[in-house]
């Protein structure tokens, strides 16, 4: 993978948004299935923890060969933390590094780490620097439009751009209003002119569509929260629609992830996964309880069974079914 790698893609780049205790490797690989031409990032991972003791963290950085091409993101604020990060991440095989620097929880930004660094472009800047100068890889900055507002947006991207980043995505909000309002693309917009290298946007995207709606003059999205129990955003064919149609791939997304994790970790992990499946299935709190709870794949798979049978019938046919 070369330096080129964000230029020479196809345009518009779409892709799953690094999200932490979602974008774990079975997570990317059901959204790769259902859109092999989709990128993908993972979870962010800290610099200072592969730093001092990379074995602990390397479940979060493993991925499998069909997510490919897939970029690790890293945070932290430490030069040389993310020199070692840098190189662990080229020799497990990535295509690329992001630069997390948008992350607004408040540990991350305590720890001066995350958005944090958009109060700091010195430091910042010498983080692209040591990371670009040290791989071969490709490397990107992952941010928002600003601590408060977007006013240092501009000098902000040019200033990465100029330290060696080679794509710069922007959630299109700020650190002080994270979520809960619109995102505003306009900033972004705007700041794209001022760059050579490309830019992606993201943050309240929802569908393709409606990433192709925001895209304006960028050159591709990342879908983050929407893609929760619904991987058949990126689909490029029509959406499967009921539940026996979506169920190879939620057995798929369970089996993959406790195969990943191991038994304990993975079926508390899928369960909230399961909840987000069933959400919007017309007698989803028969079973919301039931999947709350699933200890085992066996389990997973006889209630998941039991769910597409009775979508498979008329409720009034045999309402015991629904009395549990």
């Amino acid at each position: 993978m070369n330096k080129e790698f964000w230029k020479n893609l196809p345009k518009p780049i779409i892709g799953l948004a690094p999200m932490d205790g979602y974008s774990d490797s079975a997570f990317r690989r059901v959204c790769k299935h259902v859109n092999p031409a989709i990128i993908t990032l993972t979870e962010f991972t800290s610099a200072d923890g592969l730093h001092h003791n990379a074995q602990t963290l390397l479940k979060k950085l493993y991925f499998h060969p069909d997510e490919q091409p897939v970029i690790a993101q890293i945070f932290g604020k430490n030069v040389d933390t993310f020199i070692t990060a840098t190189k662990l991440c080229e020799d497990l095989g990535f295509s690329g590094i992001d630069l997390n620097m948008g992350c607004p929880s408040k540990k991350v930004v305590q720890s001066e780490h995350g958005v944090a660094l958009r109060k700091n472009h010195d430091l910042a800047f010498q983080l692209i620097e040591a990371v670009a100068s040290n791989t071969k890889l490709p490397v990107s900055v992952k941010t928002r439009l600003g601590w408060c507002d977007s006013s240092d947006l501009i000098p902000f991207a040019q200033g990465a751009q100029n330290a060696g980043a080679n794509m710069i995505c922007i959630h299109a909000r700020t650190y002080q209003e994270p979520y809960n309002v619109p995102a505003q693309f306009e900033p972004v917009y705007d700041m794209k002119r001022h760059l050579a290298i490309p830019v992606l946007g993201n943050g309240g995207i929802t569908s393709i569509s409606d990433g192709l709606e925001k895209l304006g003059n960028l050159d591709g999205f990342l879908i983050g929260q929407a893609t929760f129990g619904n991987p058949w955003i990126f689909s490029q064919d029509p959406a499967p629609k009921s539940f026996v149609e979506k169920l190879p791939l939620i057995q798929n997304h369970a089996q993959w992830l406790i195969e990943h994790k191991g038994l304990a970790v993975g079926t508390r992990e899928i369960r909230k996964h399961l909840l987000a499946y069933i959400k919007h299935f017309q007698y989803a709190k028969h079973y919301r309880s039931q999947l709350s709870q699933v200890q085992s794949l066996e389990e997973i798979q006889n209630i998941l069974a039991e769910i597409r049978n009775c979508t498979m019938i008329e409720p009034s046919a045999n309402p015991e079914i629904f009395k549990k």
